[in-house]
């Protein structure tokens, strides 16, 4: 046959695709599937058994018990259902394609790094319709919608866009399903390649999307009027529009009372402030401005420092330089011990280098508690973002002062207002100011208690 000839030729002939020619009645058909996707207990058992029962009638195979059957009108399909975990059937001109995915995917787990301690703590998973089947269980809704776009020349991933309709903006969902439907890459392996394409990341050092493996905080944003992109063998999505505030927001913050959240959200903002601030507060004060500190705080810092051969720049660079490879082993490093390897790495570093005369102890402090203050996020992309930050004020602290610390503030707050996800402003609602969502800022709202209108639902802003 031409068809088994053109699919050995693609393949390349390869070893875990089989064919299998039968005879049913008279006519002659051939099964086609891959051992490594397809499972063989089912096509064993609900394939070839009933057709071995039923091998008089001719018309056997188009009536086979399977959920997911699809006419291919196109043999360029073949391939692809073939990849996909379906047996394909061929009989003259008629092409049916059989789902029997074999299970090749990690099952629904806990959240590993967005560790829920309140309310679910399910996740994504790899498995494209098993978290399909998870938004549809939170939300049983028939404006539940989503658009599905297979991305990528070779690796031929889909993509699915979730909204709810009526609550998005069509606008919103048209311009990211264009982007999307836009994409010629050879191959997207999970979500990370899809935002490195449809995003400006590259341009701005503050992440402009957000990613969750969290499932409750996903339908959370839908319900807001976000859009959602789920990407095939991928156990996070993305969540789009992504404003800065959402850094600091936690799914946890609707189960917890407000009056605790707002005492949350207040701690993540100064935990970043001085993530950011404090190293190049402190070279501007012992650097230019000595004049600011108290006089017996100035002495004491003078004979701490009484020692130590190198500048107040060298100190801070070598000890954040040595914090930042303690972390970078803390994530990396397998099994549980993790934590504890990088606490005692980071005390025992601390003392060596203060009894060596290397660095001050207050340079252990400032540096420690900016690095401490990094935990309080979970999201990656923004801890890189304050650790480049972070070092840019260190540097330009260290040429102008305290009048550099605070025109480096004023870059970084002018490169936020600037900044946009999707067309929506990345500083809202401080940003424009928008006074109804300032309910949902810094102080909370509960959802069943508050109705949200947010700047991403239609009809609150022109489409």
């Amino acid at each position: 046959m031409d068809i088994i000839e053109e699919i050995k030729r693609k393949t390349n002939n390869s070893k875990d695709i089989i064919y299998k020619d039968l005879v049913i009645g008279k006519d002659k058909i051939t099964l086609i599937y891959s051992t490594s996707t397809s499972s063989n207990i089912s096509i064993n058992d609900f394939i070839l058994r009933y057709l071995s029962e039923n091998r008089n009638n001719k018309d056997a195979y188009k009536y086979i018990p399977n959920d997911n059957v699809i006419e291919l009108k196109k043999t360029d399909d073949i391939t692809y259902f073939i990849y996909s975990g379906f047996t394909i059937i061929i009989s003259g001109k008629n092409i049916l394609a059989y789902e029997n995915k074999s299970k090749t995917n990690s099952d629904v787990i806990r959240s590993e790094n967005e560790k829920s301690l309140k309310g679910p703590s399910d996740s994504f998973c790899e498995n494209y319709e098993t978290n399909i089947g998870m938004i549809r269980r939170r939300i049983k809704s028939d404006d539940l919608w989503y658009k599905e776009v297979v991305v990528g020349k070779y690796s031929k991933t889909k993509i699915s866009i979730f909204y709810i309709n009526g609550i998005a903006k069509e606008s919103l969902v048209n311009e990211i399903y264009e982007k999307i439907n836009k994409l010629n890459i050879k191959y997207a392996g999970n979500t990370t390649y899809i935002l490195d394409a449809i995003s400006n990341t590259n341009r701005s050092i503050f992440p402009t999307n957000l990613t969750t493996e969290r499932l409750d905080f996903a339908c959370q944003l839908l319900m807001e009027g976000r859009v959602l992109l789920m990407c095939e063998n991928s156990n996070e999505v993305i969540i789009l529009p992504c404003l800065f505030l959402d850094f600091f927001k936690d799914p946890t913050d609707y189960y917890e009372k407000e009056l605790n959240v707002i005492a949350s959200r207040i701690i993540r903002f100064s935990a970043m402030i001085i993530a950011l601030v404090i190293p190049a507060l402190y070279i501007s004060l012992m650097t230019y401005n000595i004049e600011a500190i108290p006089n017996k705080l100035l002495i004491n810092f003078t004979l701490q420092r009484e020692n130590v051969p190198f500048s107040t720049l060298f100190e801070v660079l070598v000890m954040s330089f040595m914090f930042q490879i303690l972390r970078e082993s803390d994530m990396r490093y397998p099994g549980k011990g993790s934590s504890s390897i990088s606490i005692v790495g980071g005390l025992v570093l601390g003392q060596a280098a203060v009894e060596a005369g290397i660095v001050s102890p207050i340079t252990i402090i400032v540096v420690g508690t900016a690095s401490v203050a990094t935990l309080a996020f979970s999201n990656v992309e923004l801890i890189n973002s304050i650790r480049w930050w972070q070092l840019i004020l260190i540097l330009i602290s260290s040429v102008f002062g305290f009048i550099g610390t605070l025109f480096g503030c004023l870059i970084i707050l002018a490169m936020l207002v600037k900044e946009s996800s999707c067309s929506i402003p990345y500083f809202s609602p401080f940003e424009p100011f928008n006074k109804l969502k300032q309910k949902d800022a810094i102080i909370t709202k509960k959802r069943f208690r508050f109705n949200p209108k947010s700047i991403f639902i239609k009809g609150d802003i022109d489409d």
